[in-house]
């Protein structure tokens, strides 16, 4: 009979942290609905720049146009995705890529 309100009393309070780990799984849900929420309000924002000629700061450039800011024009754009038009070395017209997310600063120009 001991052992019965032991193994009862473990389950209990192993159960009750529970509680403390639901509440803190709901933040972080709440915190990752905000961030979506505000990259689309981003994506808004920059669907008004569509057309315009930018400069677009970001350090994902490095890999691809060796410097961390391009000046470009804004092609296409979406909720995640960013299509921009720039002018390379001789004159060679490049269209790439961006995600949003990736993005540090838009400048127009």
């Amino acid at each position: 009979m001991e052992w019965f309100g032991i193994v009862a009393l473990l389950l209990l309070l192993y159960y009750s942290s529970y509680l403390g780990k639901i509440k803190h799984l709901e933040m972080k849900v709440k915190q990752l609905e905000k961030k979506q929420r505000g990259a689309t309000n981003m994506s808004k924002l920059i669907n008004s720049l569509v057309g315009k000629q930018c400069i677009i700061r970001s350090d994902s450039f490095l890999s691809f146009a060796g410097k961390t800011e391009v000046s470009c024009k804004i092609v296409d754009a979406d909720d995640e995705w960013l299509r921009i038009c720039y002018i390379e070395k001789k004159d060679k017209q490049v269209v790439k890529l961006l995600r949003i997310e990736n993005i540090d600063a838009i400048e127009e120009r």
